[in-house]
């Protein structure tokens, strides 16, 4: 989608006028990029106390919310970049919120323009979405679940807007569709008046993710567990253990206590109708993206406030526990120790920004170390090393992802071997799925020699040896006690961005 693109571009624009600074050119937009992915993940926190508010009732389940979605370190990590993810979540997140705020307080809606306001709104954030990113459009159940509950709901409530239920419904249909039409044309123009080579597009990336062996980069996710990989990314590096089993539980406690309601009758009609869109809208997504074939941990970013909500939602059901009403001290400790243990967690993480880069690193050292006019062998597809200073050298390039993994492949990169001076690793995006694909029995593209070539250049069986290596791990240090997490087992896309492990390697 073409949207973050233009609100790029419209920004600098806007801030070079203001500012009467060169803002409008490629270095400068970088930052401003940004600086744009920042502004908007702390909109997000904001909306998601919003979103929260309504849903429970309960500030504090709020304030919760907000305060653990500040401190999970996969949004904080994404907003270092101008990535279309991130105005993603920003707009679906927008998106949920009016439909929640909306559907809680059907009852009150006072007349029939108010109603339409809305739902124009809601046509334009949908578009942003659409505009932003293709897979926008698995929220569209969602639209359609809005619809019919904002048609049904006042007939429930017999206000003035439950006469014709069905003109209602129509009209807001219309409404919406022509709205989001036409601010579809409006943010992403091309994609109807180059419609072919926009439907081509996204042909290709429909195929890629129900095929890993499309790209080269999504070799990764070959025999990768649909729905269990994303999960495990999220427990483990995205929200962290604390902050994934305090939403788990809390989206366990909220379907508990939901249950109980239903056997009692003491269910409330607007904040279940809301309370069910919220719940449905973030499990199709799910459902839908889950499955695919090639699973970036970016792709379930717009579902963190969905599950930051619901850690909101257990860590305050947790303290209203039997215990912690009777021994007001056991309370405190369990507050303070969890919003301390989850901070120093995501501080671990956020101190990887504290370090220079390690291919900036890794420059610096090939600079200063290996000596000009050598030969250095570097990966295809990987960022080529050093990033500065490069004319020094001359390159050999690897082609180790070709087809097929045979003989000749191999007789010509042994030949580019023997003239390489260095070898440079700038990250794990080849080695780490290369080796896993070595047996040709069990998959359609199998890399047997490349395998053993990793395995042997590893143990220095090939004449290589490493020399260097540069790498940044999540730390902290606290009263001398040093912390540290190897996330090398993370998907590939959580730290080959920011912190990725290089490894150079001279002939002996």
């Amino acid at each position: 989608g073409s949207l973050p693109v233009y609100i790029l571009k419209g920004s600098a624009q806007l801030l070079e006028q203001l500012l009467n600074i060169p803002l409008a050119n490629y270095q400068m937009m970088l930052y401003i990029g940004r600086a744009l992915s920042l502004f908007l993940d702390i909109l997000i926190a904001i909306l998601v106390f919003k979103s929260a508010s309504i849903l429970f009732k309960e500030k504090k389940i709020a304030f919760f919310s907000a305060f653990f979605y500040a401190i999970a370190f996969f949004p904080i990590q994404n907003s270092h970049f101008f990535i279309s993810d991130v105005f993603l979540n920003f707009f679906t997140t927008l998106f949920s919120y009016l439909a929640i705020k909306k559907l809680s307080k059907i009852n009150k809606i006072k007349d029939f323009k108010s109603n339409i306001i809305h739902i124009v709104l809601m046509g334009v954030v949908f578009a942003a979405m659409f505009s932003t990113k293709f897979s926008a459009l698995t929220f569209y159940p969602s639209v359609l679940i809005f619809l019919l509950g904002n048609a049904i709901t006042p007939f429930l409530f017999k206000t003035k807007l439950s006469k014709n239920f069905l003109k209602n419904l129509t009209i807001d249909l219309f409404l919406f569709h022509v709205t989001f039409f036409i601010f579809s044309f409006l943010f992403m123009p091309y994609a109807f008046l180059n419609y072919q080579k926009f439907i081509s597009d996204i042909k290709l990336q429909l195929e890629m993710n129900s095929n890993p062996y499309i790209f080269p980069y999504t070799l990764q996710y070959v025999d990768t567990i649909a729905y269990w990989y994303y999960l495990k990314n999220i427990f483990l590096w995205g929200l962290g253990p604390i902050i994934s089993i305090l939403s788990l539980l809390g989206f366990f406690i909220f379907l508990n206590n939901f249950k109980k309601k239903v056997k009692n009758k003491k269910i409330n009609l607007l904040p279940l109708v809301s309370n069910l869109f919220f719940i449905l809208t973030y499990i199709i997504y799910f459902f839908v993206i889950g499955k695919s074939a090639v699973k970036f941990m970016r792709y379930l970013l717009p579902m963190y406030p969905f599950f930051i909500i619901f850690t909101g939602y257990g860590f305050y059901q947790l303290m209203q526990l039997k215990i912690f009403k009777r021994y007001s001290f056991l309370k405190t400790i369990f507050l303070y120790s969890t919003i301390i243990v989850s901070s120093i967690w995501t501080m671990m993480f956020v101190n990887i920004y504290s370090y220079p880069h390690t291919r900036i690193t890794a420059t610096e050292w090939i600079l200063k170390n290996i000596p000009p006019g050598s030969t250095l062998g570097v990966e295809h597809w990987d960022d080529r090393l050093p990033l500065y200073g490069g004319e020094k050298y001359s390159y050999i390039e690897l082609t180790l992802y070709d087809q097929p993994d045979d003989e000749l492949k191999w007789f010509y990169l042994e030949d580019k071997l023997k003239t390489t001076d260095y070898l440079i690793i700038a990250s794990n995006r080849l080695y780490i799925p290369l080796q896993k694909l070595k047996d040709c029995s069990r998959y359609k593209v199998c890399y047997p020699k490349t395998a053993d070539y990793y395995q042997k250049l590893f143990k220095e069986e090939l004449g290589f040896k490493k020399v260097a290596e540069f790498s940044v791990y999540p730390s902290l240090r606290i009263f001398g006690l040093e912390l540290k997490i190897n996330d090398q087992n993370a998907d590939e896309s959580f730290t080959v961005y920011d912190h990725p492990k290089v490894m150079i390697l001279r002939k002996i």
